[in-house]
């Protein structure tokens, strides 16, 4: 018997918008956590880390007012009530929160963090929040656990999406346009 066999998918289709969202933040969130850690674990050359900083502050910035949009999406994609292994479907659920909840965190952190202005593909300056070198490192030290902890979200998430897969259910299908 499949592993996720007793799980009912929903029967609602998401939205063209909740799809979209989804997979932008997943490249953006997969991008910035790949880099991230390379940069934080190799010694890259200083033209490196410096376009891979920008790039990522850039990219994560966008995601701040998308957040909201993304979770009101999944707050309107209701699930149907089925039968079926109800500690997966908790289960499930509960990741899908604890991704968002950590999200939220780790953007938050991120611009806390910041020791100058918030630079926006250039086309935007945000003046950073705080000035106290103690309380950005504190956020600084805050940001790294959190992207960890997202890290892992996100591979539990994936490694969930090919279980579904090669058990039969097509869910990639459903995140599709």
């Amino acid at each position: 018997m499949p592993f996720f066999s007793g799980i009912a998918m929903p029967t609602r289709p998401y939205s063209r918008l909740h799809v979209l969202l989804h997979w932008v933040f997943a490249v953006i969130i997969i991008w910035a956590t790949v880099s991230g850690f390379a940069n934080a674990l190799y010694r890259l050359p200083p033209a490196a880390v410096d376009a891979i900083n920008f790039i990522n502050v850039s990219l994560t910035s966008v995601l701040i007012p998308l957040l909201g949009l993304r979770i009101l999406c999944a707050l309107d994609h209701s699930t149907v009530a089925h039968s079926g292994n109800r500690a997966m479907r908790l289960l499930a659920k509960g990741g899908h929160l604890a991704l968002y909840v950590v999200t939220a965190v780790t953007l938050l952190t991120g611009v806390l963090m910041m020791e100058r202005p918030i630079n926006v593909f250039g086309l935007l300056y945000i003046q950073q929040p705080l000035h106290d070198p103690v309380l950005t490192s504190f956020f600084n030290t805050q940001h790294k656990n959190a992207c960890i902890v997202l890290g892992f979200l996100v591979s539990g998430h994936v490694a969930a999406v090919l279980l579904h897969t090669l058990s039969g259910t097509p869910i990639l299908r459903r995140m599709s346009l």
